[in-house]
């Protein structure tokens, strides 16, 4: 059965020992959690994942997989469940769950390792002949992440973490104003082809961004997909897919009086993004359809940077929100 490379790769970082992407030789690497490799786990790295070939082999214990095979052994997972989990599988956000031991150079503290606050002048200035500073503060310029209204307090990036090096770093804030999550986010096309577009702190359970920055004065919550698109309007909130885990759920909790209207891109010609319509409507949740007169953007991001707007009204989604009957009918029409 063929399933989506990103899937196969966000499984072999989940499960092999000390992943990494070898990119001269276009294969994925590390420890294998079948054999352990005896005491040379973590060290030699006997394990390979070949998509060109289609399979993955482990150079100690001699045995080989088909990734299905391989990814059902070593999550425990049968084959209905790897179906299920693929049909909400979404390439753009990825994740790089718990592993049992990891690198040394590899932290788990509040933000990746070394990070620099592209909003302080000071650090900005300390940096101004690095070219990856200059890039990432123009992919906000570029983007209006520094003046959309519901930005975070700071985006950030790293010259040095193992994972999360030269990303732009999206901290996802709580109503506290902590850091329990952020995801990072390719800020160049070629790394984009190497890693999905998005990774996701490790060893953490995925939060809700945007918490720190509700406000009573709007009755409304606007839930996205993704972090940047929240930016563009008042109480913008992003899940990183339409099912929520357990924590996101204890999340909005205290929110429960809003009403939720989930903002989705405007891709109704793409299948599994018109079924993630069709999915949130039949669970009665209310979903905003796009006018036809902006079919030319892809996303909210889009037409902020396209009109130079700093926020979209709310009245924007509100009066474009549909649920039940009239937003099925909507979709299908």
């Amino acid at each position: 059965m063929n399933i989506p490379q990103q899937y196969i790769v966000q499984k072999f970082f989940q499960y092999a020992g000390f992943p990494k992407y070898k990119k001269t030789a276009g294969i994925y690497n590390g420890s294998c959690p079948a054999c352990r490799e005896g005491k040379s786990w973590g060290k030699k790295k006997r394990l390979f994942y070949i998509p060109k070939d289609n399979y993955i082999i482990c150079h100690n214990c001699g045995r080989s997989w088909s990734p299905v095979k391989w990814i059902m052994e070593q999550g425990h997972l049968t084959f209905p469940e790897i179906l299920e989990d693929i049909k909400d599988y979404n390439s753009d956000i990825f994740e790089l769950p718990k592993q049992e031991k990891t690198p040394k150079s590899i932290t788990f503290e509040t933000l990746p390792t070394d990070s620099i606050n592209l909003f302080d002048q000071q650090q900005v200035n300390y940096y101004k002949d690095n070219v990856i500073i200059q890039d990432a503060l123009n992919f906000i310029k570029k983007r209006r992440l520094n003046t959309l209204i519901n930005r975070p307090k700071a985006l950030y990036i790293s010259l040095k973490d193992f994972v999360h090096k030269n990303r732009l770093c999206i901290p996802f804030y709580d109503s506290k104003g902590n850091i329990p999550f952020y995801q990072t986010r390719a800020i160049y096309k070629k790394d984009e082809k190497d890693k999905p577009k998005y990774l996701s702190k490790l060893n953490s359970d995925k939060t809700v961004f945007g918490l720190h920055n509700v406000t009573p004065e709007i009755d409304e919550l606007f839930i996205f997909e993704g972090p940047i698109d929240a930016m563009g309007v008042k109480n913008g909130l992003a899940t990183g897919g339409i099912h929520l885990s357990e924590l996101q759920t204890e999340n909005l909790k205290p929110y429960m009086l809003y009403t939720k209207i989930w903002v989705l891109d405007n891709q109704l010609n793409n299948d599994d993004v018109k079924n993630k319509f069709i999915k949130l409507i039949e669970n009665g949740e209310y979903v905003f359809i796009w006018p036809k007169k902006f079919n030319q953007f892809k996303d909210i991001n889009e037409i902020c940077e396209k009109y130079e707007l700093d926020q979209i009204s709310p009245a924007f989604f509100k009066e474009n929100a549909f649920n039940g009957v009239e937003a099925l009918m909507k979709i299908k029409i």
